[in-house]
């Protein structure tokens, strides 16, 4: 009789499929013999990059490669403004090329994980039988064309590594299990992946040291997603935003500064002040790190921003916050001011007491609902 699979058993066993199934395509196509050549990078210790978005780089990733870096490492990443000066190498034809893998197999990127819709392989069945000295095991899965997408997104992407990062001269560390282990996707496996936030121990430099500077003043960004994705349900409401971040800027009698990048935001096309500046795109996120050093308070989506504001402890009010819970790690570490938007009260009030708060203010101060059973974990595969 198939057994009834929780949730935190699905992951490995949907692991194992993905694995055969790799094993499958690499004995119908064996790679050549030989020694395999040196990576792009040479012997360089290099640290791959985190594959995925802006707020899990900051909260868990940054500390990470932080004790790699005080000790000569360098590391490839789509934002080298947040690092200390001198430790990042610029690669953007790798990210390029891995663009062009995950548009290939319509790979998303969560956690470090490869996540290709929809979000479990279907039904997973187990049956098994022993008789004291040997046994067998038969898995079931319902549908196996999400884990052979997976499967073959995971070849291409691991060749992609081996042909910048591969040196013969250079151990495999802690740090290239984590980054490089493509896991399941499966909600048991978000569950591994969802740890405790570690603050880094630098702030940007162009945070500390601003390129441009400009007055004190309130921020305010407009997520704004495609709608094919399935990030655009936390997408902004550009009229409200730009209409309660004006009444907040105008209550506190500050200047309103409109952040983000068309390239996911929403950017007013004339009548406000923004960061954007078509002319120079490569100078971006240094821009507005150094703006930021002014921002007196935040309007923000529920974002990767909301965790770069609590990074560089800017108080910040949430336009909408469809999981409280999941700031609830950043306490610790990152004491950030944190705060949903009451549409009911006036919003000049909320800015008022956010501002004179001290210490740590979040949406909601419970951990996000347990995925699997915290009376099995860790023990249960």
């Amino acid at each position: 009789m198939p057994l009834p699979m929780s949730k935190s058993v699905r992951a490995p066993v949907e692991q194992l499929y993905r694995a055969i199934i790799k094993h499958h395509f690499l004995t119908d196509s064996p790679p050549p013999e030989g020694p395999i050549p040196e990576g792009r990078f040479g012997s360089q210790r290099v640290l791959p990059p985190l594959l995925s978005e802006m707020g899990v780089e900051i909260r868990y990733h940054l500390a990470r490669a932080e004790p790699w870096l005080r000790n000569g490492w360098k590391v490839v990443t789509r934002r080298p403004d947040f690092y200390p000066e001198g430790t990042v190498i610029d690669a953007p034809e790798f990210f390029a090329a891995a663009d062009r893998i995950f548009a290939q197999y319509g790979v998303l990127v969560s956690r470090g994980a490869i996540i290709i819709p929809p979000a479990e392989a279907g039904e997973i069945g187990v049956s098994y039988g022993f008789d004291g000295t040997s046994g067998n095991v038969e898995i079931k899965l319902s549908n196996v064309t999400k884990v052979t997408t997976e499967v073959l997104a995971e070849i291409e992407l691991r060749k992609l590594y081996l042909d910048w990062f591969h040196s013969g001269n250079r151990w495999i560390s802690n740090y290239d299990r984590y980054v490089l282990s493509f896991e399941s996707t499966t909600r048991g496996n978000f569950e591994y992946h969802h740890c405790a936030a570690l603050r880094p121990g630098f702030l940007p430099p162009a945070f500390e040291n601003p390129p441009e500077s400009v007055p004190p003043h309130v921020g305010v960004q407009m997520r704004n997603m495609p709608e094919h994705t399935t990030q655009h349900m936390r997408n902004s409401d550009p009229q409200w935003m730009l209409a309660t971040a004006k009444e907040i800027a105008d209550h506190l009698d500050l200047d309103l500064l409109v952040y983000g990048h068309p390239n996911g935001c929403v950017i007013p096309e004339e009548g406000y002040k923004t960061t954007w500046n078509p002319a120079r795109p490569d100078k971006h996120l240094a821009r507005e790190l150094g703006y930021l050093k002014s921002c007196r308070l935040m309007l923000s989506p529920d974002s990767g921003l909301a965790d770069l504001m609590a990074w560089l402890e800017i108080p910040t009010l949430l336009e909408k916050v469809l999981h409280p819970g999941e700031f609830t790690c950043l306490a610790a570490g990152f004491r950030p001011k944190l705060r949903a938007v009451d549409r009911i009260r006036p919003i000049g009030a909320q800015a008022d007491e956010l501002l004179a708060v001290e210490g740590c203010v979040l949406p909601d101060d419970k951990p996000p609902p347990d995925y699997i059973d915290p009376r099995r974990f860790p023990w249960e595969p």
